[in-house]
């Protein structure tokens, strides 16, 4: 990872408001960069916003989100500092605005730079890779970091999955941010 000056979340918000390094800025309502506490203890990194996230500008605000919450509460001691972002800060949405599930590559190229900044400002003690993408993306860009990290389930995943397979995977979620906090 390129050394950055130290910088703070007023910062970085102000320079990447108004990115335009990719055509998804043509197509997005909001930037989503990040929430939570910064510096914080465990970065979550997922792939991309959806329309919720679109709309309000905030990462996992949707039902996804909601199911990321649960097993976060369910899992991460409440005193341990948190925040969220994506790989990518747009909505992946095609010229015709129809939102895309698999995020092209040159979108998340665009936006590493982004990335980089807010993992160097959160110094985390541990990098939560939510979803395949996002641990993919991690492995590649971030070999060296100071943080460990762990890949758990993507929450959207779960919710498609079949009913009766949903609550293993929340379970099988749930123990391994247990496992991966508990030294925090």
């Amino acid at each position: 990872m390129p050394k950055l000056r130290k910088m703070k979340y007023k910062e970085h918000r102000e320079k990447w408001n108004n990115c335009q390094a990719c055509e998804l800025s043509c197509r997005r309502k909001k930037v989503v960069l990040a929430r939570g506490t910064l510096p914080c203890e465990v970065l979550f990194i997922g792939e991309a916003p959806g329309d919720a996230e679109d709309v309000l500008g905030t990462p996992f605000a949707g039902p996804a989100g909601y199911l990321l919450k649960e097993m976060v509460d369910a899992s991460v001691p409440g005193n341990v500092k948190k925040a969220y972002t994506n790989l990518i800060a747009c909505i992946p949405k095609d010229e015709s605005g129809m939102k895309q599930l698999d995020v092209p590559e040159e979108y998340i190229k665009a936006c590493l730079p982004r990335l980089e900044e807010m993992v160097k400002m959160s110094k985390p003690r541990l990098i939560v890779c939510v979803g395949k993408l996002s641990a993919k993306w991690m492995t590649l860009n971030f070999p060296e970091t100071i943080a460990d990290w762990v890949e758990i389930y993507h929450p959207a995943y779960i919710l498609r999955l079949d009913i009766s397979q949903k609550g293993l995977a929340i379970q099988r979620t749930i123990v391994a941010l247990r496992d991966a906090t508990e030294e925090l």
